[in-house]
């Protein structure tokens, strides 16, 4: 993609385009930036020099046609009217991973799916620092990755968590593509069920046959878009055999293989976070390493290195024999209900509900008339969920429409025992109640250590 002489826009000055703003400036580029902020009129830029204009506030949007090539947020969805308007007009829509992408001499693995993307590409991370690979890590899970990309050695790897925000018409696949399970998700965002997968599928739809796409063997979208790819196909599952090549766990074991005998590359304990989804993901993982040319020796003491990220199955705190467990990335029903069967030997109170993503619950009631002792709710989607619940025949103890976390936790932690786990596992956004999921962890987190 030519850059020189095109009139550009940076529409949304978040996370990523600010890191594409400084690379922008730093290779010579101009261009306007288009927020509806209208204090960044005041903010100190450090790339404020290459600034050709800026629409701030109600202008942010407007007159986009005046552009050649637009640089879109993430979090501003393509179905903008101004958005279908200008590419109308035959503006092109572009964004900071794609010019990473477009850039970066480096080999790229990108993660996707609904859940465990973070967990994926730490662990990946994880094992890569054990067999001694030099790498880099950034996309979703927080880093802009064009703010190392002038940076990169000859020797790293890059890997990247990307979300369908970020995939959408990206029209570009990085080297190795990880498909994990896909279930529905954003529908406040996509159209359709249907978008969500599509956008899925740009991380490997444009590979090559030198490259490599690794899918869930247990979803069905993961496996349809993989084999929209023309690279090199590879599973992987985390609980039974697969077919063809790639890693599973059985038996206490995990397994590999690569166009040739099966091979044991580590066991079931080496992983040490809770959950048979993290299994999964560990699969997925080992599976990336060993691709990227980790040796086989490396795989136990990476996983077991990697102790889990923050707001994912986090252990908070126990008190009076009671854990309390904050998941708050949990922000689908698939992923509360992976969250609810990942304590098996203990009875679990769960704290749920937030915002709506468009999502339904039935299968979250299920899981919580089959594992948990008593459910609270807050957050507009609560009765929703509660009622999910009642649907699927649960009879255990219920405490609905929590005002705050402080009350929710402190109703939780009356409904439970010792022995029992408090869980915050929403299964819902956290807007409305909270600017995000890590904010509603941390004010789970604030009331546990109050003790609330």
């Amino acid at each position: 993609m030519q850059l020189h002489g095109k009139r550009l826009a940076l529409l949304g000055l978040g996370v990523e385009n600010r890191a594409l703003a400084a690379w922008l400036a730093q290779h010579g580029h101009v261009f306007t930036v288009c927020d509806s902020d209208t204090e960044l009129a005041t903010a100190d830029l450090s790339w404020r020099a290459a600034l050709a204009d800026c629409r701030l506030g109600t202008a942010a949007l407007q007159n986009l046609e005046d552009f050649d090539v637009i640089f879109r947020s993430p979090g501003i969805p393509l179905k903008r009217p101004q958005l279908i308007a200008a590419r109308g007009a035959g503006v092109r829509l572009s964004s900071g991973i794609e010019v990473f992408i477009d850039h970066c001499q480096r080999p790229v693995i990108g993660v996707t799916g609904t859940k465990g993307k973070g967990t994926t590409a730490s662990l990946l991370m994880a094992i890569c620092e054990s067999a001694r690979i030099s790498a880099r890590i950034g996309g979703n899970i927080g880093t802009p990755p064009l703010s190392f990309l002038d940076e990169l050695q000859d020797d790293e790897l890059v890997v990247l968590e990307l979300s369908s925000f970020q995939l959408q018409e990206l029209g570009r696949s990085p080297w190795g593509a990880v498909l994990l399970p896909i279930a529905t998700d954003h529908l406040d965002y996509h159209s359709t069920r249907d978008e969500y997968i599509e956008a899925k599928g740009e991380i490997c739809r444009h590979q090559g046959p030198g490259d490599w796409t690794l899918a869930a063997a247990n979803c069905a979208a993961s496996q349809q878009l993989a084999r929209s790819s023309t690279s090199r196909q590879l599973s992987f599952d985390g609980g039974a055999p697969i077919n063809g090549d790639g890693c599973w766990a059985s038996e206490g074991e995990i397994w590999w293989r690569n166009d040739g005998p099966d091979v044991v590359v580590a066991q079931r304990a080496d992983v040490h976070i809770r959950g048979e989804h993290n299994v999964t993901n560990a699969c997925a993982a080992v599976a990336s390493a060993l691709l990227a040319g980790a040796s086989s020796e490396a795989i136990p003491d990476g996983l077991r290195a990697f102790k889990g990220l923050p707001h994912r199955l986090e252990i908070v705190a126990e008190r009076g024999g009671i854990l309390f467990v904050n998941d708050s990335l949990a922000t689908t029903p698939e992923a509360a209900a992976a969250g609810l069967r990942a304590w098996p030997d203990r009875a679990v109170v769960l704290i749920a509900g937030g915002a709506s993503k468009g999502a339904l619950y039935t299968l979250l009631g299920q899981a919580v008339a089959a594992d948990a002792a008593a459910l609270v709710t807050l957050g507009e989607e609560g009765p929703a969920i509660a009622q999910a619940a009642r649907a699927a025949g649960f009879r255990g103890t219920m405490h609905e429409d929590c005002a705050t976390m402080a009350e929710a936790v402190r109703v939780a932690t009356k409904a439970a025992a010792p022995g029992d786990v408090v869980l915050l596992s929403p299964a819902c956004a956290s807007f409305g109640m909270f600017a995000s999921y890590a904010e509603r962890g941390d004010a789970f987190r604030r009331a546990v250590q109050q003790g609330v």
